[in-house]
């Protein structure tokens, strides 16, 4: 039996329903928080103190996105304030043609240049022009004055022993002297606040001491046989002078050279050193002499043992105090911490410190 019209059309509605309804529907691709939305959220969930739900019927966001919102919280960006302007490349080309023009420019305060320059702009332009031109505030470093007569002799050694082979280095007897003191000798860095909130903190200030003990050094070393001897220049002696440097430093080179004949001795060109009553001192003891050229410490590897050793001193021993005793064992046990393998590290270098001085045409170098 058929069922009725009426019946039909209401089992054929119901069944199109649910045929209707089974039917899965395509996603609609969940909208990306912005950075607003992401602050609105914090700020009705923080301020306004609305619960999650709330939040989700509020601004129609899932709960996954508000609780999001939440774990990676959002704070309001700052506004920049103030007038920020910037110099554009000729400018910036013309800043760095005045700077780079003398040794004065270089050395004028930032916050300067813009009168002198007659530009309209603040330290903030003047740091950012050097910053993109490469160019940066850094502490002068110190080095002897160079005449033009000392550059071009410079030069001219360096161009005869950059060709020397490492045995030939090797065979050099390099001496100097040091002053050494107790404590630390570079510039030390702390960590702060930016401002001057911890500037005087305890914790963030060197002790300065008016005059530190120290003690004169002398001492040799040489690539093939490694470190010789060294003397401490005694407090009853006289200032080191042509009469003490010959009577005292002098008769211990001849021991070494005596004892290693291979040698060939160095010394710089220090008054005592270079007078002429030294030089017929070292003439009549017959020593080999290499000669050197005046105010080239960075052509000796012996002047980075200093360095060597007053570290060493300023990591084991670093309280500062007024014993000479104590002094003079620390500069001792620095001393005999040189070994062989870090004096022939050195004397390798000095191919390259030949073509360093050659490169700046005889003048100073990173050495």
């Amino acid at each position: 039996m058929l069922p009725y019209p009426s019946d039909f059309v209401l089992y054929s509605q119901k069944s199109v329903m649910e045929l209707t309804y089974c039917i899965p529907t395509l996603k609609q691709p969940r909208k990306e928080l912005t950075r607003d939305d992401r602050l609105r959220i914090c700020t009705l969930f923080f301020d306004a103190r609305y619960t999650r739900d709330q939040i989700c019927l509020q601004t129609g966001y899932s709960y996954d996105q508000v609780c999001y919102a939440l774990k990676h919280r959002l704070t309001p960006q700052k506004q920049k304030t103030g007038r920020k302007v910037l110099l554009n490349t000729p400018q910036r080309k013309r800043l760095v043609n005045w700077v780079t023009a003398s040794q004065n420019n270089r050395e004028t305060p930032w916050v300067d240049i813009p009168v002198i320059l007659g530009l309209d702009c603040s330290e903030y332009a003047i740091r950012s022009a050097f910053k993109r031109e490469g160019y940066v505030r850094r502490v002068s470093r110190k080095k002897p004055p160079l005449s033009d007569d000392n550059k071009k002799k410079r030069k001219a050694w360096a161009e005869e022993h950059v060709s020397w082979t490492d045995e030939q280095w090797d065979t050099i007897l390099w001496s100097d002297e040091t002053w050494a003191q107790p404590g630390k000798h570079t510039r030390v860095w702390v960590t702060r606040k930016i401002g001057q909130e911890e500037v005087y903190y305890p914790d963030c200030v060197q002790d300065k001491y008016q005059r530190k003990i120290g003690w004169m050094f002398w001492g040799s070393i040489s690539g093939r046989y490694g470190r010789h001897k060294g003397i401490f220049w005694e407090k009853d002696w006289e200032s080191i002078n042509e009469g003490s440097y010959s009577g005292i430093i002098i008769p211990a080179v001849d021991d070494i050279l005596r004892e290693y004949p291979d040698l060939y001795f160095q010394q710089d060109n220090a008054p005592g050193h270079s007078s002429k009553f030294t030089k017929s001192v070292i003439t009549e003891a017959g020593f080999k002499v290499i000669e050197w050229p005046a105010k080239s410490p960075d052509l000796s590897p012996i002047e980075t043992i200093w360095n060597d050793i007053k570290d060493y001193i300023q990591i084991y021993y670093p309280e500062v105090h007024r014993s000479y005793p104590r002094l003079r064992a620390a500069i001792q046990e620095a001393w005999e911490s040189i070994t062989h393998e870090r004096i022939r590290e050195l004397v390798r270098t000095m191919k390259q410190r030949c073509q360093d001085v050659i490169d700046a045409n005889g003048g100073p170098t990173k050495w």
